[in-house]
């Protein structure tokens, strides 16, 4: 029991930044679209590094990062719609896989290039091509990343995940010459986030909103290949080092996909589910921030913005040219 009570005061102060972090976001919702993720972490390394995080705090605050993100991810499979995103087609799959890979080579190039970490590049080129923080957060322990390169990853992939749903909305109602189909495919298959996708595509209506949505929760799904590829990779390459291990949670969360895909379980409950799932992701974001010295980061966080940038400007704009071709 008195294991058990170690870890209430940091999941109790945890939790209280969390809902900050989101009533932040309502207030400054007039100004900037910034995601409660972002602003749970800039809160989290602020206290941190201002005020100090008590030692009380820390057991509740390294459950949060470490089991609350894990549980997190299970969750986010009741997102996924299996049936809806074969029924896109083997065109849309192809594109997702080529998107996905290329991606993800090229961030590695691009941090080669600028000489910066390639776990942090390899982490940024995850959260760009498959869904944003999640991805970054659930496939940092397939490489074995450090918790500095993840927060960098995170916010990187949130900050340009907003700037985008900013840039596309404002495309979308003005002389963007594409249809609701490729407009939906194009914000679908490019922005970083679930939240940004479905944001960006639903700006020119319901059509190319669910064309979004399906491109991206087929992304998503794209979790797992990756996270073994990763792991495989990332293992050959530590000999002396900890062996970065796959994941257990990445099954668990396909399985939660299944289940949600064969309705086995009421939508009243796979929602409520989902919605748990984020709230468990933000109290994780929140642990991260409260873990980070601000300036263990700040050298690597300029190489990291800049390759997350290029990859961003490269892979929109290369979409933006092939989709009309494609659909």
């Amino acid at each position: 029991m008195e294991d058990v009570k170690k870890f209430v005061p940091g999941i109790f102060f945890v939790l209280i930044i969390s809902y900050a972090a989101v009533a932040l976001k309502d207030l400054l919702s007039d100004y900037i679209n910034l995601e409660s993720l972002t602003i749970a972490i800039i809160i989290g390394i602020i206290y941190n590094n201002l005020l100090g995080t008590q030692k009380v705090f820390v057991p509740g605050i390294k459950f949060s990062l470490k089991k609350l993100l894990k549980a997190g991810i299970v969750l986010l499979g009741f997102k996924l719609n299996l049936h809806a995103i074969l029924k896109l087609g083997p065109q849309i799959l192809i594109m997702v896989f080529i998107y996905v890979a290329g991606a993800l080579v090229l961030s590695i190039v691009l941090g080669k290039i600028f000489k910066a970490n390639r776990k942090l590049s390899t982490l940024i080129g995850v959260g760009s091509c498959i869904c944003g923080a999640s991805a970054v957060v659930a496939l940092t322990p397939c490489i074995d990343a450090n918790d500095d390169d993840s927060v960098i990853a995170v916010s990187i992939v949130s900050l340009l995940g907003t700037i985008g749903v900013l840039i596309y909305s404002a495309l979308a109602v003005r002389s963007l010459s594409l249809t609701e189909i490729q407009y939906g495919a194009w914000s679908g298959l490019t922005l970083h986030g679930v939240s940004h996708a479905l944001a960006a595509a639903f700006a020119l209506g319901d059509v190319s909103g669910e064309i979004g949505t399906f491109v991206k929760m087929t992304r998503v799904l794209m979790l797992v290949p990756v996270s073994l590829a990763l792991s495989l990779i990332f293992n050959k390459e530590s000999s002396k080092n900890k062996k970065a291990g796959f994941p257990m949670y990445v099954l668990f969360f396909i399985l939660a996909g299944i289940i949600n895909s064969f309705g086995v379980i009421p939508h009243e409950i796979t929602n409520v589910l989902a919605k748990v799932s984020s709230i468990f992701i933000l109290m994780a974001m929140t642990s991260m921030g409260l873990s980070v010295n601000f300036k263990s980061i700040i050298s690597k966080g300029v190489k990291g913005l800049l390759i997350g940038s290029i990859l961003f400007l490269i892979l929109s704009t290369l979409s933006l040219v092939v989709i009309p071709h494609i659909l």
